[in-house]
C-alpha cells in the first residue's frame, strides 16, 4: 500500500514536469533587448532611495560574517545627502545615530578589552612570581625541617644515652655501697 502510494506521487511528479517542459517559453518581440544592453543600463543608473536603504541593512544582516557597520553608515549617508526628501530619510539618519553609537561602543568595548587582557597578562606574572617565591620558601622550610627532625632525633638519642648513663650510675653505686 505504502510502495503504490510512492509510486503514485512519483509518477504525479513526473507528468507535472512533463507538462512544465512541453510548454514554449513566451517572449514579446518588443522586450528583445540584447544581453549587454540590459547589463549597461543596469549598472549605468544610480540607485534609488529604497535601494540604497536596503544596500544598508543587507550591511546590517550579513548573517555569515559580522555586519559591516562603517559601510552601512556610509550607504545611509549617501542615501540623506542624495535624496534629502526621501521617506526613507528619517530612518536612515535614526540608524546613523545608533550606528554612530555602536561605534561609540565597540571602541569603548576593544579599549576594554585591551585593558583586560594587559590585566591578565599581568596577573598571570604576578600568580608565576609568587609561585615562585612559594617554591622557594617551600624548598628553605623543607630543608629547615629535615634539619630540625635530625637535630630532634640526634637530641633523642642524647637523652636515651644519658638515661642509660643515669641508669648505670646508679647501679655502681648500690654495688659500691
Amino acid at each position: 500500500m505504502l510502495i503504490r502510494n510512492k509510486i503514485l506521487i512519483c509518477l504525479i511528479i513526473m507528468a507535472v514536469m512533463l507538462a512544465g517542459c512541453a510548454t514554449k517559453a513566451v517572449k514579446g518581440n518588443n522586450e528583445q533587448a540584447r544581453p549587454a544592453e540590459k547589463l549597461s543600463s543596469i549598472f549605468s543608473k544610480e540607485p534609488s532611495d529604497r535601494e540604497l536603504f536596503d544596500e544598508a541593512l543587507s550591511y546590517l544582516t550579513n548573517y555569515p560574517k559580522e555586519p559591516n557597520y562603517h559601510e552601512a553608515k556610509v550607504r545611509l549617508e549617501r542615501l540623506v545627502a542624495q535624496f534629502p526628501e526621501s521617506k526613507w530619510v528619517a530612518g536612515a539618519q535614526a540608524l546613523i545615530s545608533t550606528l554612530d553609537r555602536i561605534s561609540v561602543l565597540q571602541d569603548a568595548l576593544t579599549s576594554e578589552k585591551v585593558k583586560a587582557h594587559g590585566t591578565q597578562v599581568r596577573l598571570a606574572k604576578e600568580i608565576e612570581s609568587l609561585r615562585s617565591g612559594d617554591r622557594q620558601i617551600e624548598g628553605k622550610y623543607s630543608a629547615e625541617i629535615n634539619r630540625l627532625q635530625q637535630e630532634n632525633e640526634q637530641l633523642k638519642n642524647d637523652i636515651r644515652q644519658l638515661k642509660n648513663l643515669e641508669i648505670r650510675l646508679e647501679k655502681r653505686e648500690k654495688m659500691l655501697r
